[in-house]
């Protein structure tokens, strides 16, 4: 495999802290998906900002290139930090964005990279074309890989009163009875974050939903019975 330039300073600099003694139980963790060099989360955006701080962020075109290249790395770091890569372009996205933004939630997939995917790339792009947001949306909540439908369900998480409801409880509707862990746990996770906006209409959907699994349901309403809001 080929490298660029901007990859192979990328890896020159990263495997400066390659830790063996964290990349274990950091790949474990991951039920051993995939390896590790051993940065964990508190310090690794630390070096993220660090290494774009030394070295000039590449053009969008270029950059989206690279971000392959980092996805068809094994270590799991170089896809957190394509991801970034990703966001400090955040202004140039066009709409086009979102097909690529895809293939990385259908590339070496696992609830890490999807959720941070879906937070912060998918979340901020419908912000920006929400005219793209229910058709796409809604052909992944309708696909065949719990991925997909997973960000269709969460990648809301935090619009607060932009929340398109309509769209929510269709994905949310279409996908209650899955038996899938993450489907389940994405489920409870949008309404709960939802519910800090407007708690009595999660309590009322978790109430007349009945097709919804236990899960689901008792993710749902964490928020509202910590605050003490269940009558």
């Amino acid at each position: 495999m080929l490298l660029s330039d901007y990859v192979k300073k990328i890896q020159e600099f990263f495997e400066k802290y390659r830790n063996e003694e964290e990349a274990e139980p950091m790949s474990k963790y991951m039920r051993y998906k995939f390896p590790f060099i051993g940065i964990p989360a508190s310090k690794r955006n630390e070096l993220f900002n660090l290494f774009f701080n030394t070295f000039p962020i590449p053009d969008y075109d270029e950059t989206k290139a690279i971000v392959r290249e980092l996805f068809n790395l094994p270590e799991r770091e170089y896809h957190y930090f394509a991801i970034h890569l990703l966001i400090k372009h955040k202004k140039k996205w066009v709409p086009t964005d979102i097909v690529f933004f895809e293939s990385l939630i259908l590339n070496k997939s696992w609830w890490d990279s999807v959720d941070l995917i879906s937070s912060k790339l998918v979340n901020p792009f419908f912000l920006k074309y929400r005219n793209l947001e229910e058709a796409m949306t809604d052909s992944w909540s309708r696909s065949n890989n719990i991925w997909l439908k997973r960000v269709s369900i969460i990648y809301q998480n935090g619009y607060k009163k932009e929340t398109n409801l309509d769209i929510l409880t269709r994905h949310i509707l279409e996908n209650a009875d899955s038996n899938e862990f993450f489907i389940q746990k994405a489920i409870g996770w949008a309404l709960r974050d939802y519910s800090k906006v407007d708690y009595k209409w999660v309590i009322d959907f978790v109430v007349n939903n009945t097709k919804l699994k236990p899960l689901s349901k008792r993710e749902a309403i964490k928020w509202i019975d910590n605050k003490g809001l269940i009558q």
